[in-house]
């Protein structure tokens, strides 16, 4: 799995290759998502964003524990302690805030889909777009 660099998208590196060792550089990801799907309604375009802000780093084997702690999913609502899930060649952030669940995933060439599940308003929201290292 190659996490998808900043313009053009090509691989920057490969998550099998991740590590969070103190005192590295961050490699937030940054995803834009230009479709938005509200449950029973018709998609339109979305200027939606979202930043993991990760303690993930290129060039290194995952540490012992996995998936760093303490890495957060911001956006313009605010922002939430996520975790984080490997299958092949694909990642997911998961997340909970007031409003309901989340789901972020990303395959080795950035395409991305994010989706918010809130019981209380029983309502889903479905975006579609990429993501990129910063």
């Amino acid at each position: 799995m190659r996490l998808p660099g900043p313009g053009s998208l090509a691989p920057a590196f490969a998550a099998t290759a991740l590590a969070a060792l103190p005192g590295q550089a961050r490699a937030d990801i940054e995803c834009r998502f230009e479709t938005e799907c509200h449950e029973g309604e018709t998609c339109v375009e979305s200027g939606f964003a979202v930043t993991l802000e990760t303690a993930l780093v290129p060039g290194t084997v995952f540490a012992e524990g996995g998936f760093p702690a303490g890495d957060r999913a911001v956006t313009d609502a605010g922002s939430a302690e996520i975790g984080w899930a490997a299958s092949g060649p694909a990642l997911a952030a998961f997340w909970s805030s007031r409003s309901g669940f989340h789901m972020l995933s990303f395959d080795a060439e950035g395409v991305a889909r994010y989706s918010a599940h809130l019981p209380e308003a029983a309502h889903s929201v479905l975006h579609v777009g990429t993501c990129g290292t910063r």
